[in-house]
């Protein structure tokens, strides 16, 4: 074929993809029992007018506009109250009480001169992996109450962290109570706080190593105190651990415990790697890297596929000792979106959202002292007739999560409006950069990134009001935000079902 011919033949096919595109019937033709659909150049243009409606930017920017405070103690109350009333990006609180994280916040303040570590356990989906929005939530919860380190890890971290570098080697099984048909399962059910466990036999090893990852946060580099949850352990089992150029440090258990245990090495100043060596046999439930000195983490755990229902199946009794032994004082459950696929009813977001609350009582059970924080799913998209749109009934499933945490004791904080609400992950993902991945589904790092930080902000909008709050009259706070919120917070009105639907 001649030259001339090839181009003549390619214009030709661009052409008549052309006058496809420009011509096509929008609602397609169906042939068969088949209905056979091309982008329209009617969609394209629908699509372009409604990017530019979207503005992601200004979004974002009115988002950071939310967290400037007015000076004056009345206007600043004037804005606390518009806050918890208006603010798309608040966390909604039970009954509308501003009090709901006070007692959490004194024991954050504390920390430090206490020496504590106050952790924050963020269980999600597959939205936290590699650390993904708890990295820059512990970064901001750390520069105000102190505190570093990527916080409490499994031995065997299937999806690499950008927190951290660890390895493994050695005489060890993985159980995980999430997972593939590959992944073991414990009959005793003894997961713990991280949803996993490793059975230790002989010789095995631990390594990690600060991160270079570039989206790694700056205090999470700084390890100063190395800690290992365990139990089950045979007589005479030891652990050593090695760090740096500092001298080595052996512990050696003389007698079988059956409890939950922390044995922990603090450290004289920050190191760069280290390995903690096990000989014997022990379940191990995690290793937490933190501070010597003390203040807040996040623990985070990333359940890939995970709809947030697992947690009643875990023995309460170890759950209830690694919490209380990590002194665990929030527990944050970010979940909604691997529901999506399987709720193809309004009936099907009312079981789903009872098997919710259901979780809800199990961690009251097993953490009186903690405070509960449902972070709601994210806008995620899917093709409707050849058009990427949000899911059915998310926005539903996502009102009803606020509206029965809320009616449960539960906070909430809804990524959903925060995002722009329906349709918004479309432009999320056509942001440049980008913020969300092609899939339409996950965020990205810097869209992760805002998230988290959008997160952080909004609780340490809430310390700031009860920072504010301890140098003012308490009945005077009290009279001007009951007159200020009219004694209601809006909430919104489900037509579905009601909570008579989930007893």
């Amino acid at each position: 074929m001649k030259r001339y011919q090839i181009l003549l033949f390619f214009l030709a096919l661009f052409a008549g993809l052309f006058l496809l595109w420009r011509y096509f019937p929008s609602e397609g033709v169906r042939v068969g029992g088949q209905v056979l659909r091309f982008p329209s150049y009617e969609a394209a243009l629908q699509e372009r007018e409604d990017s530019s409606k979207f503005d992601v930017d200004a979004l974002l920017a009115s988002v950071q506009e939310g967290w400037q405070i007015p000076s004056g103690s009345r206007d600043t109350l004037d804005y606390y109250a518009g806050f918890l009333r208006d603010n798309p990006a608040r966390v909604y609180l039970p009954d509308g009480d501003y009090t709901f994280f006070d007692s959490l916040f004194v024991e954050m303040e504390s920390a430090v001169d206490s020496g504590r570590t106050v952790r924050v356990l963020h269980y999600g989906d597959s939205q936290l992996e590699m650390d993904r929005i708890s990295a820059v939530l512990r970064e901001e919860l750390q520069e105000r109450f102190g505190g570093s380190g990527p916080g409490m890890v499994p031995v065997i971290q299937r999806v690499p962290t950008v927190s951290l570098s660890q390895t493994w080697s050695g005489g060890m099984t993985r159980f995980a109570i999430v997972g593939d048909s590959l992944t073991r399962r414990a009959a005793h059910h003894r997961y713990g706080p991280l949803t996993q466990f490793v059975s230790v036999y002989g010789h095995a090893v631990f390594s990690f190593r600060a991160t270079k990852n570039r989206y790694a946060q700056e205090r999470a580099r700084k390890i100063s105190k190395v800690s290992v949850l365990l139990s089950r352990n045979s007589p005479k089992f030891s652990l050593t651990l090695r760090c740096d150029t500092l001298p080595s440090q052996r512990v050696v258990l003389d007698t079988t415990r059956t409890d939950l245990m922390l044995v922990s090495w603090p450290l004289p100043h920050d190191v760069d790697r280290g390995t903690v060596s096990f000989d014997g046999s022990a379940e191990v439930y995690g290793i937490q890297l933190d501070a010597a000195s003390g203040g807040v983490t996040v623990d985070n755990v990333a359940l890939r596929g995970c709809a947030g229902n697992i947690f009643t199946t875990i023995a309460p009794q170890v759950m209830e000792e690694g919490l209380a032994r990590s002194d665990v004082r929030l527990i944050l459950l970010q979940f909604g979106g691997n529901a999506m696929p399987s709720i193809a009813s309004d009936k099907g977001v009312s079981l789903f959202v009872k098997k919710i609350v259901a979780q809800f009582d199990y961690f009251r059970t097993v953490a009186p002292d903690a405070k509960l924080l449902f972070v709601g799913p994210a806008d995620m998209c899917k093709s409707v007739n050849g058009k990427l749109v949000s899911w059915p009934r998310l926005r539903m499933l996502n009102d009803s999560l606020r509206v029965h945490c809320l009616e449960n004791g539960v906070a909430f904080w809804d990524t959903f409006g925060m995002m722009g609400g329906e349709g918004s992950m479309f432009h999320w993902v056509h942001h440049n950069p980008p913020l969300a991945g092609p899939d339409h589904i996950h965020f990205t790092h810097r869209g992760a990134a805002e998230v988290g930080s959008a997160l952080a902000r909004s609780l340490l909008t809430y310390y700031d009001f009860f920072r504010l709050r301890r140098d003012l009259p308490e009945a005077a706070v009290q009279e001007y935000m009951d007159s200020a919120l009219n004694a209601e917070i809006p909430q919104p009105q489900l037509d579905t079902f009601t909570t008579e639907d989930l007893e």
